[in-house]
């Protein structure tokens, strides 16, 4: 690796930030990436990729990074990248304004109407009182009712059922239960769409946008998609899926309606935009945005990418994507399996759990880590999803029996993971 190249800032600590940093690190261009706060999984033996501490203001005047690159959405609401790119930095990611789009879902559905993008029909709710009234006049049990919380909720605010008494505890839960860790002023009442979901990806420079993959994940806790939503427990590339006809769709009348839509409200979108989408043969609507990489997708998508990403994400940055095409995907696909803690995705959790990992001889299969410390020099367990073991094949069958190996060299009491990732 060069000492000339240039050192990159991540921002971050999960397992999509640690497939971020070991792609970047691939990169001919990049001598060093510093994780803030990273985890101990994430570091190499070489010092390409480096964990700090820190109050990141202190840290930019003394890394002078070239890029900054910031993985989660709660930075970038709170508005990190217009304070990062007014001191001078070149920053990928959201401005507090344009992150709207993931942090208010009641904002998104009124943007998607006023834009003409296709989405579910919604009743928004401004208090617990009109939500309940509301739920009442729901055909329920006949078509489904999904109920999201209007903010930040770490993929816990959203939750879909044909159950009236789950929906009305669903409301209480979110509006006034202090103990449940959603908490929501407003709600949105959606309809229930059929189909096939996907997470579609676009990075942006404000103005256009080069199409950077789609990954399905499983977003049930349990096998064959029962049990509570959690932020995602594993993903898979789906080949030749969807259509030619939806994936022109998705980037004529979802990303570059979106981006134009944006623009004329004075709110420039720049980085990357996911749009979680129901796809039912070629028709295609938005159930949701958000502003950055999905977690778990990412784990999936980016052993996938042959391209080196630093030069794209550095154009972005600099708000001009002109010079750029899409990546390439591998004509292979990936699975990715996450492994979590007892407990999870419940508030009580065991945590502190020594983690074994047998060495694997198989250089298609990686392993990212999220939520880990380390103690007496070993890694513990210290979060609700603890990493994740991505495999590449030729098939989907191959690529699930390589990282379910993967997962099989990997222990720490309590943990559970789902044994039916890219089963479809």
């Amino acid at each position: 690796m060069s000492s000339g190249g240039m050192t990159v800032l991540l921002l971050g600590s999960g397992g999509r930030e640690h497939a971020l940093a070991w792609k970047m690190a691939q990169s001919p261009l990049v001598a060093k990436i510093h994780v803030l706060p990273g985890n101990p999984g994430m570091t190499t033996n070489d010092g390409r990729i480096v964990c700090i501490e820190g109050k990141i203001d202190d840290i930019v005047r003394e890394l002078k990074p070239g890029l900054i690159v910031v993985g989660p959405e709660k930075p970038m609401a709170e508005g990190v990248v217009d304070r990062l790119e007014t001191a001078g930095f070149t920053v990928l990611g959201a401005s507090k304004a344009a992150s709207q789009l993931e942090s208010s879902k009641i904002f998104s559905k009124e943007f998607m109407l006023e834009n003409g993008i296709p989405t579910a029909h919604a009743v928004t709710c401004d208090s617990y009182d009109d939500a309940v009234a509301a739920v009442k006049t729901w055909d329920i049990e006949g078509k489904g009712i999904v109920i999201k919380a209007d903010g930040l909720a770490a993929g816990k605010g959203v939750v879909v059922t044909q159950d009236p008494t789950e929906a009305e505890k669903t409301l209480h839960d979110f509006m006034i239960d202090t103990r449940h860790p959603v908490k929501a002023k407003r709600v949105l009442l959606e309809e229930m769409l059929l189909g096939r979901e996907v997470s579609a990806f676009a990075l942006c420079d404000g103005e256009r946008f080069i199409p950077f993959g789609y990954i399905c994940d499983h977003k049930r806790v349990f096998d064959g998609n029962q049990g509570p939503n959690t932020g995602g427990m594993g993903a898979f590339f789906p080949k030749d899926w969807p259509s030619d006809a939806a994936l022109t769709f998705i980037n004529e009348k979802i990303f570059s309606a979106t981006l134009r839509g944006m623009n004329a409200r004075g709110t420039p979108f720049k980085g990357i935009l996911f749009a979680g989408l129901m796809v039912d043969g070629d028709d295609v609507k938005v159930i949701e945005f958000n502003v950055r990489l999905g977690d778990p997708e990412t784990q999936a998508l980016l052993p996938l990418i042959e391209t080196d990403i630093v030069p794209l994400f550095l154009a972005a940055a600099q708000g001009d994507l002109s010079a750029c095409g899409a990546p390439q995907i591998s004509n292979e696909t990936a699975v990715h399996v996450v492994m979590a803690s007892a407990g999870y995705p419940g508030t009580e959790m065991r945590l502190g759990e020594k983690i074994t990992l047998t060495p694997n001889t198989n250089d298609n299969t990686q392993v990212f880590f999220a939520g880990v410390k380390e103690k007496d020099g070993n890694f513990i367990n210290s979060g609700g999803r603890v990493l994740g073991v991505t495999a590449r094949g030729a098939t989907l069958a191959a690529a699930r029996e390589k990282a379910y190996a993967g997962i099989s060299n990997i222990f720490f009491n309590g943990a559970h993971w789902r044994r039916d990732i890219g089963g479809q």
